[in-house]
This record gives structure tokens, C-alpha cells and sequence, in this order.
């Protein structure tokens, strides 16, 4: 529970965190005078590819060094980092130094403090979007919960999820995807570049108290969603019938469900899961805001698993702008899932591969 009354976030998925400053690295790359993109040279060589590391575990960051320098990288072209924050410092030094006409590679873990791998992944992509970066780089996930960020979170934005501890054999495969996006113009489309609109979010408000639902769908509509997008269910079966119906809705539309009444929760979180399960293409995974004027004490609760974010008893307009910000950084760090994984539950080598990683390419 938030000790000052504000909206807080659930547990129901990892989701950056809402920052009420830009990061000092992105605010450097920002400010960089506008300079001319390099050419690029497309005979790459590995040994001038500059390297962006961001591990907070030393044993991992250096035995995955170890095998960097096995496919040719050299150790002065690898720059470490703790978090993603570091990473982003790097990113913005390596827009005028270092080999300028060479792919830029950024690996990172998920799991770090202060700025964990999806942040600082993000971050990247809506510095591409807006044209800040002279040098893209070509963004690769290194982690522990691959299958998480592969399966539950369709990739994000990295061009490649591998497993931790990743082998020679891995980073000779990379190598060659790195060729090709560098070459080619191959690559995934990434979520960073999923619109986000207040207005085209698609919502169900589903409270069986008609006082507070309308207040939660006011207060909603007033910040830019659109009436004619909102459902209202005032029974546990309504809520239902209203997901089912959105699955055969606009998948790039966010989903959000206003929920006031807790007991229907689990219910929520049984019916993403049977999609999960039958391995749907279009599930349309809701984002979900716990409205109920309980939602401080539910929050101290094991119920905070089932929600993302957590409206206040007595909630401002701030308040739900809060949770629209959170519900963007949910939405633009998730991508759509694989239609098949096969990847087994043990992580070892025999289990996964890049091609199959790779399934977009």
C-alpha cells in the first residue's frame, strides 16, 4: 500500500516503473546537437562492434564476457553495467565515439536495480522513434525468466530473448542475425512502437456497485476515453461475456478493466490463463485497475497478484492519469506471443536455440 494515498502497482506483471524525470542519459541524448548518421559499413567485422553489457550479477557478467571474446569481440569494445541506467549512459557516450560505422550491441538483463532491462530497453526504442540516436542499437535480452519475457511478454523490445548462461554457440547465431538486421534491414517489430491513445482504449467497467462504476468510468472518460468504448458489467457473468467479446476485438487496442468488485478478480486471471494455455493468437490480455474504495487494504493482500495498478479509496484526476502512464508502459513493453513455444522448463542448451527464439525473423 502507498503510505501517501496514491495509486500504486499490483504484482499481476512486471511493469517499469512511472518516473517523474526523464533519466539524465536520455535527457543527454536528447540534447545532443543534431549530427549526421554515419555510414555504415556493412563489412562487419566482429572485432570493432562495440558492446553494451548490463548484468548486476558479476559471476554472470563475466563468464558471458569470457564468451564474447571466444567469437571475437575484444575486451576493450565490451562496456559494462550494473543496471539499465548505466547502460543508457553508455548508449549516449557511444553516439560519437567508439566505431561509429559498426553495429552497436546492447545486451541486457531483465531483473536489475534502479533500471531494470525492460525500462532501459524502452527507453532505447522511443529514443529510435524519435530520431535522437545516430547509432541504433541492436537490443538482445539475457535472462533467467527468457521464457517469461518470450512467452508472457511476446519479446518486448529486444530483437532476440536468450536464456542465462548463454554459449558460443548462441552468440555465433546472434552474430549472424546482427549481419542480417545490419545489412538487410531484417529485424522484429517491436513494441515500443504500438500506439498508445487514452483514446483508443477499449475499457470494461465491471463494479456491482452502479455508483462507483460510474465514478471509475467518469473519471476515465474525462482523461480521454471515449464513452462509446466503454462496457459496464454490474455481474460476474457480465465481466466475462464482456472479455470473451473483446477477444474478437481490435488487438492493437489496449484493454483495461476497471474493477471494483474483488471477488470477480480470479476470475480474470483463470480466463488469461485458459488463453495461455490453448496458445491463442488473439488473446487480448486486459490491464487491470482495482477500483474498489477497499483497494489500500486489498493491496496488502495476496490479491495484489491480481491486479497491475491500484486506484486510492478517493481517487483525482492525477490519480488516473497515473495509472494511464502505467498502463502504457505496460502496453509498449509487451508484444504479441508466439503461436508455439516448445522450449522445454529446464533452461539447458538442449532446449532452446535462437532460430526457434527467433520465430519473427
Amino acid at each position: 500500500m502507498d503510505p501517501d494515498g496514491r495509486p500504486f502497482a499490483g504484482q499481476r506483471s512486471d511493469v517499469p516503473p512511472v518516473r517523474p524525470r526523464t533519466p539524465s542519459p536520455v535527457r543527454m541524448v536528447l540534447d545532443m546537437s543534431a549530427a549526421p548518421m554515419p555510414a555504415r559499413d556493412l563489412d562487419v567485422q566482429t572485432q570493432n562492434i562495440d558492446v553494451i553489457y548490463a548484468e548486476d550479477e558479476e559471476v554472470f557478467r563475466e563468464s558471458t564476457i569470457i564468451e564474447l571474446l571466444k567469437v571475437g569481440f575484444l575486451r576493450e569494445n565490451i562496456h559494462e553495467a550494473d543496471n539499465g541506467l548505466g547502460a543508457l549512459e553508455h548508449l549516449a557516450r557511444l553516439q560519437v565515439e567508439g566505431h561509429v560505422t559498426m553495429p552497436l550491441l546492447v545486451l541486457l538483463d531483465v531483473r536489475m536495480p534502479g533500471m531494470d532491462g525492460r525500462e532501459c530497453a524502452l527507453h532505447i526504442q522511443e529514443l529510435v522513434k524519435k530520431r535522437a540516436l545516430r547509432r541504433e542499437p541492436f537490443t538482445v535480452c539475457i535472462s533467467s525468466i527468457h521464457r517469461q519475457v518470450t512467452i508472457d511478454e511476446g519479446k518486448g523490445n529486444f530483437q532476440i530473448v536468450l536464456p542465462k548462461p548463454i554459449n558460443k554457440h548462441f552468440l555465433d547465431e546472434v552474430l549472424d542475425l546482427l549481419r542480417r538486421w545490419w545489412t538487410l534491414g531484417y529485424g522484429r517489430q517491436l513494441s515500443a512502437w504500438k500506439t498508445f491513445d487514452p483514446a483508443l482504449l477499449d475499457v470494461i467497467a465491471a463494479d456491482c456497485e452502479p455508483v462507483c462504476r460510474l465514478a471509475a468510468v467518469a473519471a476515465f472518460t474525462r482523461a480521454g476515453v471515449c464513452s462509446a468504448s466503454v462496457t459496464e458489467a454490474d455481474d460476474e457473468d457480465e465481466l466475462v461475456d464482456a472479455l470473451v467479446a473483446a477477444q474478437d476485438g481490435d488487438p492493437s487496442r489496449p484493454l483495461v478493466v476497471l474493477l471494483g468488485t474483488v471477488a470477480w478478480a480470479p476470475r480474470i486471471r483463470g480466463f488469461v490463463d485458459e488463453l495461455k494455455s490453448e496458445q491463442c493468437r488473439r488473446r487480448r490480455e486486459p490491464f487491470v485497475v482495482c477500483t474498489s474504495v477497499d483497494s489500500d487494504r486489498i493491496g496488502t493482500t495476496n490479491a495484489v497478484d491480481n491486479y497491475h495498478a491500484f486506484m486510492p479509496k478517493t481517487f483525482a484526476q492525477a490519480d488516473v492519469n497515473w495509472v494511464l502512464e502505467f498502463c502504457r508502459l505496460w502496453w509498449q513493453t509487451r508484444g504479441d506471443a508466439p503461436a508455439n513455444d516448445n522450449d522445454d522448463d529446464s533452461g539447458s542448451e538442449s532446449g532452446h536455440s535462437v532460430a526457434s527464439v527467433m520465430s519473427d525473423y
